[in-house]
């Protein structure tokens, strides 16, 4: 394996949150999780976009019945394939088919967690339903990276005050992610309005790209 591969590997599984003056109204104000990143491109699910579309309702365009919050909304992954559905949930066996993209936090295409949800464990089961993906093909995500519109913020075990989990995903409020993605990174975001290329820093930036 190359410092290329090690630097793209290095992504995986972590949050890339936009710079304030990151203006694409697609991305703005995002976190993004990213799931693959390597020679071909990189792929992510934007996790604090919610959508005007009650859980209820997409569970029933699905065939299935929704016992969860009532209150909760399906949230937009991205801008790519916007009609195509993920499900990010807690728990290892809802679906053997399912990837574990963090340690507890497994990714499927399938309505197998949402079926879960009907069968009554409701809160002991947590999980997401998103439409759509952030893609980047290959080299872009580099090319942004170099260009100081994103900045890394690692998922891990508590091991610190400001460290965020992999339950966060589920726990925290999308209107507040941003905001607490960066400050568990000891960042304020109004700082870095108006500076370029910090993003390839050793402090925000995480992994350097060898092109």
């Amino acid at each position: 394996m190359d410092a290329s591969d090690d630097g793209a590997s290095a992504l995986e599984g972590n949050l890339l949150c936009a710079v304030p003056q990151l203006a694409d109204p697609n991305f703005r104000r995002s976190v993004v999780l990213i799931l693959d990143h390597g020679d071909a491109g990189a792929l992510g699910l934007v996790l604090n976009q919610p959508l005007p579309h009650a859980m209820a309702e997409v569970a029933q365009s699905l065939g299935v019945r929704w016992t969860g919050d009532p209150e909760a909304l399906a949230r937009s992954g991205g801008p790519v394939e916007p009609m195509r559905g993920w499900v990010l949930h807690e728990g290892r066996g809802w679906d053997e088919n399912a990837r574990e993209v963090l340690p507890g936090v497994f990714l499927t295409t399938s309505v197998a967690p949402i079926q879960r949800s009907e069968e009554g464990i409701g809160g002991a089961f947590r999980m997401l339903f998103l439409l759509g993906y952030a893609g980047w093909g290959p080299g872009q995500l580099e090319g942004e990276m170099a260009q100081g519109s994103w900045v890394v913020v690692p998922l891990k075990s508590a091991d610190g005050e400001r460290a965020l989990t992999p339950s966060w995903i589920f726990e925290a409020d999308p209107a507040d992610m941003w905001d607490e993605a960066f400050a568990s990174i000891g960042v304020d975001p109004a700082r870095l309005v108006g500076l370029s290329g910090f993003a390839s820093g050793p402090t925000l930036a995480g992994p350097k790209f060898v092109h």
